[in-house]
C-alpha cells in the first residue's frame, strides 16, 4: 500500500514542479479586440482619463479620474500618449502592470491591445495561484474591451447624437438671403419666411417642408443669413428672391437636435468632424430645417432643429 502511494504523490509532485517551471517568472497577458472606429475617436476615449467613466461598465470615483473598479479589482490610471494609456491594476494581492494601446488597421477600423505583466512569486504555490488569478482578470479584460467595443460603434456616444445618411426629397427652394450685423433674431428669420410663403401662396404653390436656414459670419464681420422653403414645383422668384435646385436624391448627413443656437453650432461642428473621419467630402453648403416655429415657442430649449450637410 505504501508503494503505490508514494508514486502518487510522487507523480502529483512531479506535475506540480512541471506546472511550476512552466508557469513563467512574468506573467504576462495580451488581449485584442478590433473596432469599427477611426483612430481620431478612439484616442478620445482611451488615451484621456475623464472619456473612460463613458464608457466604463463598472464603478468608478466621480472625484478622482483615474480610479475604476469593476468585479472587485481597481483600475488606476497612470500616464499616457498619444497611442496608449498606461495602468495598474489591483485586486488582492495581485498588482499588474498594464498597458492599453490601439493602432489604425484599416479605413475606419482600429485594433485595441490590452497588456498586463506581473512578476510571479518564487513560492511554486504563490505562483500557481498567481497564475489562476490572473487568468481571472484576463476574462474580466475580454469583458472590457467588448464594453469599449460596443460605445465606440454607437454613434450617438461619439458624436452626442446620432448621424445618418439621408435623400434630398424637395429639389425645388424658394430663398431668400440677408445681412445682419449680429446673429439673425427670430423676428428677423421668421419676417423672411413670411415673405417667401406670400410669394408661394400667390403663384398657386405649396410649401413642402419647415424653412431651411444657414447662417454664417462674413467678410463685413456680420452674418449672412440665407431662408428657403422648399416648393413643389417651379415658380417665378419675386423681389430679393431666387429659385435654387438641389440635386434629387443627393446624399445628405442628416441629425437632430433640440435647444438653442449653441446647441445648434454643436450639431454643425460634430456632422463636420463625423464627415472628416469618414472621409466624405461637401459639394454645397450645409443648412438647418427650423422645425419648431421660433415665433411660437420662446424657449430655446424646445426648439427642435435637423441638420443637413451635402454629401459625395
Amino acid at each position: 500500500m505504501k508503494k503505490p502511494a508514494l508514486i502518487a504523490i510522487g507523480l502529483l509532485l512531479l506535475a506540480f514542479i512541471s506546472i511550476y517551471y512552466i508557469i513563467p517568472q512574468k506573467i504576462k497577458t495580451a488581449r485584442v479586440i478590433e473596432i469599427d472606429a477611426t483612430d481620431i475617436n478612439v484616442a478620445r476615449f482611451l488615451v484621456n482619463k475623464k472619456p473612460w467613466s463613458k464608457w466604463w461598465p463598472g464603478q468608478h470615483n466621480t472625484s478622482d479620474s483615474s480610479l475604476y473598479m469593476y468585479q472587485g479589482a481597481s483600475y488606476h490610471l497612470l500616464e499616457s500618449t498619444n497611442s496608449e494609456m498606461r495602468l495598474t491594476i489591483r485586486r488582492g494581492n495581485i498588482e499588474l502592470n498594464s498597458q492599453v494601446i490601439y493602432a489604425t488597421t484599416g479605413e475606419g477600423m482600429c485594433e485595441v491591445t490590452w497588456f498586463t505583466e506581473m512578476q510571479s512569486s518564487t513560492n511554486p504555490f504563490l505562483r500557481i495561484a498567481q497564475y489562476i488569478k490572473i487568468k481571472r482578470l484576463t476574462k474580466n479584460i475580454d469583458t472590457l474591451l467588448t464594453a469599449f467595443k460596443r460605445f465606440m460603434q454607437t454613434e450617438k456616444n461619439v458624436y452626442g447624437m446620432n448621424i445618418k445618411l439621408a435623400k434630398i426629397k424637395n429639389p425645388i427652394v424658394l430663398a431668400s438671403t440677408t445681412h445682419t450685423a449680429s446673429y439673425p433674431t427670430p423676428t428677423v428669420i421668421y419676417s423672411l419666411v413670411s415673405d417667401l410663403k406670400k410669394q408661394i401662396i400667390t403663384q398657386g404653390a405649396l410649401a413642402l417642408d419647415s424653412p431651411m436656414m444657414n447662417v454664417h459670419k462674413d467678410e463685413k464681420n456680420g452674418y449672412a443669413v440665407m431662408v428657403a422653403i422648399p416648393v413643389d414645383k417651379q415658380i417665378t422668384p419675386g423681389a430679393n428672391t431666387v429659385i435654387n435646385r438641389l440635386v434629387k436624391g443627393g446624399n445628405v448627413l442628416e441629425a437632430e437636435v433640440t435647444g438653442g443656437k449653441n446647441t445648434v453650432a454643436n450639431a454643425f461642428r460634430q456632422v463636420k468632424r463625423y464627415q472628416k473621419d469618414h472621409g466624405l467630402i461637401s459639394p454645397a453648403m450645409p443648412y438647418e430645417l427650423l422645425i419648431t416655429n421660433r415665433l411660437a415657442e420662446k424657449d430655446t430649449t424646445k426648439w427642435t432643429t435637423r441638420i443637413y450637410w451635402p454629401i459625395f
